[in-house]
């Protein structure tokens, strides 16, 4: 950026431009309620890219074939197949005008960058690395996968769900996922059913963290 408006941190990192937009929360809520397998958003997200759903539930849990509803210019809610309830909020690379007075901060294309009435969320870790646990074969046909990986869960991280509606590729077939905390432990397990085709050092699933920031 040679012209604009930057902020940086007490360690040298930007934290705020005149060219990049900021995650944003576009709100909170809660999922899994009253027997339902996921949430129904309060509106719904008009943006043509899905929004990105951060969960966490309120005990160890977990998440299976997570699916969003809608589709581009209107998502609607999203589909956890496996049981629980917690906290949940959407981000987006986009800021709404919402605060009475403050700062608020365009690009060059007039596009809304940031308004301080809207929450802004910050990724806290990734988990890129897998230990591989066991290989169990519960039924014929059909095989179980487990690999864990340490997690900061007592700091307060929500994880992205939507890359846990997507199946893994093994040799032949795919490996359909499911995603489960271990808040006494610190741990997030991965489990992949499949027909037994799945090398168990092939695991490339990134899971990444955030948590909205303070206002």
């Amino acid at each position: 950026m040679t012209y604009g408006l930057t902020f940086t941190n007490s360690s040298g990192v930007v934290t705020l431009d005149s060219e990049f937009s900021r995650l944003v929360v576009l709100y909170s809520a809660r999922y899994g309620e009253n027997g339902v397998k996921g949430a129904a958003f309060p509106t719904p997200i008009t943006s043509l890219e899905p929004p990105l759903i951060f969960a966490r539930p309120d005990v160890s849990g977990g998440f299976q074939w997570v699916r969003l509803l809608g589709g581009p210019g209107n998502w609607t809610g999203f589909v956890n197949e496996a049981a629980g309830v917690g906290n949940y909020f959407l981000a987006a690379y986009e800021s709404k005008p919402t605060a009475g007075y403050g700062l608020r901060l365009w690009n060059g294309n007039s596009k809304l960058l940031f308004d301080n009435g809207t929450p802004c969320a910050q990724f806290t870790s990734v988990v890129t690395t897998w230990t591989f646990v066991s290989a169990e074969n519960p039924s014929p046909g059909r095989w179980l996968y487990t690999y864990l990986a340490p997690a900061s869960f007592n700091t307060g991280d929500y994880m992205l769900i939507n890359n846990i509606a997507y199946d893994l590729p093994g040799n032949d077939t795919f490996s359909k996922l499911s995603c489960g905390f271990n808040y006494a432990a610190n741990t997030v397990s991965v489990y992949l059913q499949n027909i037994g085709d799945f090398r168990t050092d092939s695991l490339f699933l990134p899971l990444l963290f955030a948590k909205p920031m303070p206002q």
